[in-house]
């Protein structure tokens, strides 16, 4: 695979699952938490938004940039009623 999407996976898992451990309250909400969390990683590494061009990014991938947008869709997501 890729080291590209990779990290951004990783980023998305990462995100998604602490996201769950500090606003899910049912297992259902997991996989509502991770689907967020990738969404943002992915928007971000489609359009190339970058904030901070000096920033390091590895494998092309905006860091900052997808973990800002992940965490922004999962406070979205946790005022979800699922």
């Amino acid at each position: 695979m890729a080291p590209g999407p990779l990290l951004l996976l990783l980023i998305a898992i990462a995100s998604g699952a602490l996201a769950h451990l500090l606003w899910g309250r049912r297992w259902v909400q997991l996989p509502l938490f991770l689907a967020a969390a990738g969404a943002g990683c992915i928007l971000i590494s489609i359009s190339g938004l970058r904030v901070l061009p000096a920033l390091f990014a590895p494998a092309g991938v905006p860091v900052l940039e997808a973990t800002m947008a992940a965490w922004l869709l999962l406070v979205v997501a946790s005022r979800l009623r699922v």
